[in-house]
């Protein structure tokens, strides 16, 4: 009788432990977004200006993108940076990517688009995908709506 007790006992323990474990607190929709947002590496692979017909300016940055996730995410905005030669900020703006046919795991080469900007020939071009935003930032982006939350 006593063994039969006991095995009850530990049955019971084997079945609300993992109940217990998982009742911790649950990720809001802006800590979801950020944390699919940080699984994404993207890295500049070269940035040039071209002209419009009627001659103006556009920088493209080729990016190549990889979601490290399980999950994935249909627009990602990083932020693009060009610095001159000497460290002075001469562009600092928000793109949002298309990535809505990209599969997790896999990398892609897209290009970021920005009218109305001249690369200089000692340009550099600097990409991130910010990190530590608000929530208020965080629901503001494109991405967020595409959490369906």
């Amino acid at each position: 009788m006593r063994f039969f007790t006991f095995s009850r006992l530990f049955v019971l323990t084997l079945v609300a432990l993992p109940m217990l474990v998982a009742c911790g607190p649950r990720e809001t929709p802006e800590q979801h977004l950020a944390r699919i947002r940080r699984a994404h590496d993207i890295i500049p692979t070269g940035a040039t200006t071209v002209e419009n017909s009627e001659g103006l300016p556009r920088l493209v940055v080729d990016l190549r993108i990889a979601n490290k996730s399980a999950e994935p995410l249909a627009h990602l905005t990083i932020r693009v940076r060009v610095e001159d030669i000497e460290g002075r900020e001469l562009l600092s703006t928000p793109v949002t990517l298309d990535l809505s046919k990209v599969r997790p795991g896999v990398g892609v080469q897209l290009a970021a688009l920005i009218d109305d900007f001249r690369l200089g020939e000692q340009d550099q071009v600097m990409v991130e995908i910010e990190d530590g935003l608000t929530p208020e930032q965080l629901r503001a982006l494109p991405e967020f709506a595409d959490l369906g939350q």
